[in-house]
Order: structure tokens, then sequence, then C-alpha cells
């Protein structure tokens, strides 16, 4: 909660630290709950992308697999 300068002139230095720091906390927490969004679109596009390389990496060994298969010379 931000508080006015009148406000924090009457309170002793304590009480303006732990208003500071309890203003700094709601600021903190604040960002990390926009955050959470943003990470749940990057762990579902990583896992995405993890799944898309294996694919392509399988893709490409089978492809080796038959070009090796077709181009084998006769005994």
């Amino acid at each position: 909660m931000a508080y006015r300068k009148k406000t924090l002139r009457t309170m002793s230095p304590t009480a303006r630290r732990v208003a500071r720091l309890c203003g700094e906390l709601d600021s903190v927490s604040r960002r990390l709950h926009n955050l959470v969004p943003d990470l749940q679109r990057l762990d579902l596009e990583s896992g995405a992308l993890f799944n898309k390389r294996a694919y392509e990496e399988q893709a490409a060994k089978e492809v080796e697999g038959e070009t090796e298969v077709v181009f084998e010379e006769p005994d």
C-alpha cells in the first residue's frame, strides 16, 4: 500500500522502513503474479519445441536408414 508523504513524515524511522518494505513486498508479488502467464506460455512452447526436435531427429534417422539401404552395393 502506498503511503502519502505526510503520513510517512509523521512515522518513526523504523515504521517508515517497515512501510517501505511492505510496499516493496507488494510490488514484487504483483510483478511475480504478472509473470505467471508468461512462464506458463514459455513452458508450453519449450515442451512443443523439444517434441518437434525429437520428431525431426527421429525422421532424419529413418531417412538415413532408408538411404543406406538404397545405396547398398550388391555382393
